[in-house]
Parts: C-alpha cells; structure tokens; sequence
C-alpha cells in the first residue's frame, strides 16, 4: 500500500488531498494514488509505489498466496504474531511460513 510523507518547507500542509504532516505518513489505496498522482510533485516522497499495476491479490479467502505482494505477505505474518527477521526473507520461505501458521493453527483447535 503506497504511502505518502510530506517532505516540503513547512511543517505541515493541507490539500483538497488532506492534511499532509512531516512526522505522519499517510497510507493511501493505490489506485487512489494513480488517479491524483499528478498532484503529488517532489515535496512528497512516496513510498510502496506500484504505479499502473493492478492488484488482484486477493481472491476472497483473505490468506496469502502467490499473487499477494512480499510485504503483505510480511504484513500479514507479523499480524499473525510471526516475526520475520530478515529482509531477505524469499517469497517461497514466507508462504511456507504462512502454511506453517496455517497448520499450527489446525494442530491447536483440534487439540
């Protein structure tokens, strides 16, 4: 998910966009991003930019598979109280992880 830092000469600004803070980002949808990306000039620095792709990672069941993004597949391992230690961290290990949550999880409730 993209996310917008204001990097400009005050501290803070607001827009017909929002409030825009130096020590607040703010996450926004990319598609969002793609259809006011034009207003957003060097003062702000965006961050997990993905322009023109479009995301079709989920497909309902809300677990993450091959079409889900690395850091949302971190995202979702962190909120599933695993902690991934290295950035480099593959895909492949993290949706093994995933399964490993999924089966420990199974292994608990029919215990």
């Amino acid at each position: 998910m993209p996310t917008l830092h204001w990097k400009g000469p005050t501290r803070a600004i607001r827009t017909k966009f929002g409030y825009y803070d130096r020590h607040t980002p703010v996450a926004v949808s990319q598609e969002w991003l793609d259809e006011r990306r034009y207003f957003f000039d060097d003062r702000f620095e965006i961050t997990d930019d993905y322009p023109g792709v479009l995301f079709v990672q989920d497909d309902g069941d809300g677990l993450p598979d091959n079409n889900w993004l690395k850091a949302d597949i971190k995202l979702w391992l962190e909120g599933n109280g695993v902690e991934v230690s290295s950035i480099r961290t593959t895909k492949r290990r993290m949706l093994e992880m995933v399964t490993e949550v999924l089966t420990l999880g199974v292994t608990n409730e029919e215990e």
